[in-house]
């Protein structure tokens, strides 16, 4: 080993989420962040509001990124909404639960004008900040919980429209018999749609609305929640693009999430406003992927400079199936078919390779593999079950891992899955078909089929984002699941 060149132990890759790696060590995470497609830069231009992709792909990086790279903290106001909050507002409120979806958007577009209002208040540089009756306004807001509260307060309001607020002169609105000017809640929308888009300032900001996976997922009220939030965010955005200033929101949603909401146009929306943020290869070579190009990046934040990873500590090839018919396999593709083409996977299986080795010991085909091994039993495994919570069945997503133990091999038909659930007359045939679809959604399963040439052909969604399960089967379980769930890799002769 060179004198210059760490260890692998000792490399920087950053943490499994962005939100903690952030607040661990900001200037790395900012040293070390790769935006592949200028998304941040298209954010800010308003080309683009919501960020699509799977768990782990790197959505709630952006919110970070945007809010740690601009050097005057005042300069740029990035303020990030958890939206997990709905998980207790569904279960507590039934009203909000069966609230319809003309108030639900109109409630979802008022907490985003309050929260872009409250944003702009908070900056000195703002040209309400010389607008007594605006700040007045603010003030009423404040008090009454609308301006800092959370969705279910302002959805709260909107259903009982007895609060009314008082209002600048400078805006058209209606007058009250004793010539007040007052609107109640239900007109405040427009009214902050107004103060918001004539305000001025030098500085930017950036409401980012996160959390989606983490709410109450899979529930009625859910998606029709959902449903409303898509369309208000869209208008929000609309509107705002012709701001005077630059103030923009931003919508982070996983995959399969935003295949469920029950609107007609969201695909259009998608195709309009959307960022699909991938990191797949395609037909490119494994060692091509971007994804080490993160690391690589990731590394040198910390002073590590490597112009090939894989070639300065990975030996050059895995070796496979030792005890029958040994095979190499080229470690960039080995390493890549464990995870989903996504950021996190990859970190995380780099930083459970660096648990196998003590400091100063390098990579061998032996210690990568212990590595692999840990990372398929304790990250991988966990990570399909959390991805299957709120969107299957829940005695499945409690259970379908330790029935699929008892699959014959990773390739295995539909009969074979379905027989897993013999004599249990709870789990319907919908229900594993929803299982199914799902499982595939998450990356843990593929389409599989041989070519005339005797090649196989797999179909993983993360690879082939658009193309649909064919429930029919067969199926091929993800390699990473395969060791996790220590599976057969071939069926037993």
């Amino acid at each position: 080993m060179s004198a210059q060149r760490k260890f692998f132990k000792s490399l920087y890759f950053g943490d499994a989420s962005a939100e903690a790696e952030a607040e661990k060590w900001p200037n790395l995470f900012l040293a070390g962040f790769l935006d592949v497609n200028d998304v941040a830069k298209g954010i800010l231009a308003g080309d683009h509001f919501l960020l699509i992709g799977p768990k782990g792909v790197g959505k709630s990086s952006y919110a970070e990124f945007l809010h740690l790279s601009i050097k005057d903290p005042y300069r740029r106001f990035v303020n990030r909404e958890d939206l997990g909050e709905l998980r207790g507002a569904l279960k507590t409120d039934l009203s909000l639960s069966e609230s319809g979806a003309e108030l639900n958007e109109l409630a979802w577009s008022t907490w985003i004008w309050c929260r872009l209002f409250d944003s702009l208040m908070g900056d000195q540089s703002c040209s309400l900040q010389g607008e007594p009756e605006t700040i007045a306004l603010y003030g009423d807001l404040k008090k009454s919980g609308i301006a800092t509260g959370d969705y279910r307060a302002v959805i709260q309001e909107v259903r009982k429209k007895r609060h009314k607020f008082t209002v600048p002169k400078i805006y058209e609105v209606g007058i009250e018999s004793d010539g007040t000017h007052r609107v109640n809640i239900g007109q405040l929308r427009d009214l902050l749609a107004n103060i918001v888009t004539s305000a001025e300032t030098p500085n930017d900001h950036v409401l980012a609305l996160d959390g989606l996976d983490s709410a109450e997922i899979g529930t009625p009220s859910y998606w029709k929640q959902l449903g409303a939030l898509l369309r208000a965010t869209t208008a929000v955005h609309r509107r705002i693009r012709s701001a005077r200033a630059t103030v923009r929101v931003c919508l982070l949603c996983r995959s399969d999430v935003f295949l469920k909401i029950p609107i007609p146009d969201s695909n259009k929306i998608r195709q309009s406003w959307g960022v699909d943020l991938k990191w797949e290869y395609g037909l490119e070579t494994p060692e091509d992927s971007p994804l080490w190009d993160m690391l690589e990046k990731k590394a040198s934040a910390r002073g590590t400079k490597t112009a090939d990873l894989l070639e300065t500590y990975f030996p050059k090839y895995m070796i496979v199936g030792q005890r029958t018919a040994p095979k190499n396999i080229r470690m960039a593709k080995y390493l890549l078919d464990l995870t989903r083409s996504t950021p996190r996977d990859i970190v995380m299986l780099m930083k459970f390779i660096q648990g196998e080795i003590y400091p100063e010991q390098e990579l061998n085909v032996e210690r990568v593999r212990a590595g692999v091994n840990s990372y398929c039993k304790n990250y991988f495994a966990n990570e399909i079950v959390n991805e299957l919570v709120g969107m299957t069945d829940a005695s499945m997503a409690e259970r379908i891992l330790g029935a699929m133990t008892r699959l014959p091999s990773r390739r295995f038909t539909r009969e074979q899955f379905i027989g897993l659930f013999s004599g249990e007359s709870s789990i319907t045939q919908a229900i594993m078909d929803g299982t199914l679809q799902q499982l595939y959604l998450a990356g843990a399963i593929a389409n599989f089929s041989q070519s005339g040439a005797g090649e196989e052909y797999v179909k993983f969604y993360h690879r082939r984002s658009y193309a649909e399960l064919d429930l029919q089967g067969p199926f091929l379980l993800h390699n990473a699941l395969t060791y996790g769930l220590n599976v057969r890799w071939s069926p037993a002769p």
